[in-house]
């Protein structure tokens, strides 16, 4: 007797996975910046509920928004229900996604940048320095841009696969190490939270 192949099934299977851990053990990791911090600068966290990114000041007038995600999706728009299965599965091509904005556009309050939640951030400015040179040179290594209009955002390719185990939360997480915080583990990451000072 021959077997059939059951590819929908292995796909179902391990969707059914990916969602069993989420619930199991996904949840929004703590964020808490340093305590100790010398020639301090503000940064932002935003937090969208299915995005993060990290905004940066460039100068004294404009803020840099660096945020990744999965490159289907996020540069070519290429979003439809379906495709988002594929999209966590397994590891595909990640982006790097960047916009600048005026400073004065960057504001804490509920919903009003992008409809998010922006948290702010105190550190070191040399690390904040050194971060935003280092996406930046990545992004140039990325080649010519790709604007997507829907995001109002650039993207170039990034080296980072994107999927479950790696998504933009991950990704954001690691740049708030760099730039001293300290961020909670969880396997599956559902969002980052700063936690208040004290607790």
């Amino acid at each position: 007797m021959t077997r059939r192949p059951l590819p929908r099934r292995a796909i179902l299977t391990a969707l059914a996975v990916v969602l069993a851990l989420g619930i199991w053990s996904g949840c929004a990791s703590g964020v808490r910046p340093p305590a100790d911090v010398t020639d301090p600068v503000t940064i932002h966290l935003l937090a969208t509920g299915r995005h993060a990114a990290v905004l940066l000041p460039r100068d004294a007038e404009r803020v840099v928004e660096y945020g990744y995600g999965d490159w289907g999706w996020y540069a070519l728009c290429h979003d439809d229900w379906w495709r988002a299965p594929a999209t966590v599965l397994w590891p595909n091509p990640g982006t790097l996604g960047r916009r600048e904005v005026a400073a004065r556009r960057v504001s804490t309050a509920p919903g009003a940048y992008e409809g998010g939640t922006l948290s702010a951030l105190v550190v070191s400015r040399e690390f904040a320095e050194r971060l935003l040179a280092r996406l930046d040179a990545e992004f140039a290594a990325g080649g010519a841009p790709v604007f997507n209009p829907v995001y109002d955002m650039s993207f170039v390719p990034h080296t980072d696969r994107y999927w479950a185990f790696h998504d933009c939360h991950d990704q954001v997480a690691a740049w708030l190490e760099d730039l001293g915080c300290d961020v909670g583990w969880a396997p599956v990451r559902t969002g980052l939270e700063v936690v208040p000072t004290g607790d």
